[in-house]
C-alpha cells in the first residue's frame, strides 16, 4: 500500500478522552475536546441545565495531562455558586482556583447548598 496505505487507508487510533463530567463519580460522561478549545463549556453548560448537580464531577482518563480539567474549573469558578471535585488533583490546587481555603472547600463538598458552598 506504500504512501497511500499510510495516509488513507488506516484510521487515527483514537486518543484517549482527556475529560469527563457528571453529577456523580459513577456516571461521568466522556467530552471530546482534547485541545481543550471549548466543548467542556458547552457540556458543562449541558450539564448544568439539564441536571442541575449540587457538585459536578471531572476527571481525566490520561492523569499525565489535566489541562482541560484545569480549564473545567476554572470555567466553574468564572460562573460561581458552583462546587466541583477534580479527585486527581490536590483539594489545595482546587480550592485555589475557586479561590477558597482549602477547609472552606472541603465544607462546600460536604454540603454543596450550605453558606460555605457559596464562596466556590
Amino acid at each position: 500500500m506504500g504512501f497511500f496505505g499510510n495516509h488513507f487507508g488506516r484510521k487515527k487510533a483514537q486518543s484517549a478522552c482527556n475529560l469527563r463530567i457528571g453529577a456523580s463519580p459513577d456516571r461521568l460522561v466522556a467530552v471530546d475536546d482534547p485541545d481543550g478549545q471549548g466543548a467542556y463549556q458547552l457540556a458543562i453548560d449541558r450539564l448544568l441545565r439539564e441536571e442541575a448537580p449540587a457538585v459536578v464531577f471531572l476527571r481525566s482518563d490520561d492523569p499525565s495531562d489535566l489541562s482541560v480539567v484545569r480549564r473545567a474549573l476554572e470555567y466553574l469558578s468564572s460562573l460561581g455558586g458552583e462546587v466541583a471535585v477534580a479527585d486527581q488533583m490536590p483539594e489545595s490546587e482546587v480550592a485555589s482556583i475557586f479561590g477558597v481555603t482549602v477547609e472552606q472547600y472541603r465544607l462546600a463538598v460536604a454540603n454543596p447548598d450550605g453558606d460555605v458552598g457559596g464562596y466556590a
